[in-house]
């Protein structure tokens, strides 16, 4: 099964321990790239990266994006 390595710093890497338990890491960066893919699918991935980049859009658009 393919794999998505990102680095992160240790700031972030603490926060999401707090916040997230090891194997909840797994569903919920899996639907963070479900709504995602979706979207770009959906709206187009340049309209939809350019709207995440600029911040004009953060996770709660991601997962219910009326555009």
């Amino acid at each position: 099964m393919p794999r998505l390595s990102i680095d992160i710093s240790e700031e972030k890497s603490r926060a999401i321990d707090k916040i997230l338990k090891h194997g909840m890491r797994v569903v919920i960066f899996n639907l963070l790239i479900d709504d995602l893919l979706k979207n770009c699918k959906e709206h187009g991935a340049g309209k939809i990266i350019g709207a995440l980049v600029e911040r004009d859009i953060g996770i709660k658009e991601l997962s219910n994006i009326d555009i």
